[in-house]
């Protein structure tokens, strides 16, 4: 038991109306999306906390978090300036308040950040915050 985070990258496929047949097909099915694990984070409650206070209106009900480019600027900043709020709840642990975790945390979101840049022609990507305990 225990807080787990995740934070997916969602890849909506550009449908071909005019040649269904240049579709991406997977079992005989068009393909419309693929996901991507971008992180996972094992007992961080305060970035957990400063997800759920800015994204989610405070409510903490492990529902995906749709994460613009905007809103993970917003969680690099927390991070680079150390305002996490402290977050504390069952089984939630604490957070690695270390320079390396720091490093690695806005490592992570400024990948995803990029990963939300490449998006091709046709193509629609998302970025979600998923946690459960």
């Amino acid at each position: 038991m225990g807080l787990d985070m995740f934070l997916e990258g969602e890849k909506h496929l550009p449908r071909d109306f005019n040649d269904p047949e240049k579709n991406v097909k997977e079992d005989g099915f068009r393909l419309v999306s693929k996901k991507l694990d971008l992180a996972y984070w094992r007992k961080h409650p305060n970035l957990h906390g400063f997800i759920v206070q800015k994204f989610n209106n405070g409510k903490d009900d492990c529902r995906p978090i749709l994460l613009s480019e905007e809103d993970i600027q917003q969680i690099i900043d927390a991070i680079r300036n150390e305002s996490l709020p402290h977050t504390e709840g069952f089984f939630f642990g604490a957070s690695d308040q270390s320079e390396d975790q720091k490093k690695e945390d806005i490592e992570i979101f400024t990948k995803a950040v990029e990963w939300l840049r490449r998006s091709k022609d046709g193509e629609f990507r998302n970025v979600w915050y998923i946690a459960s305990w």
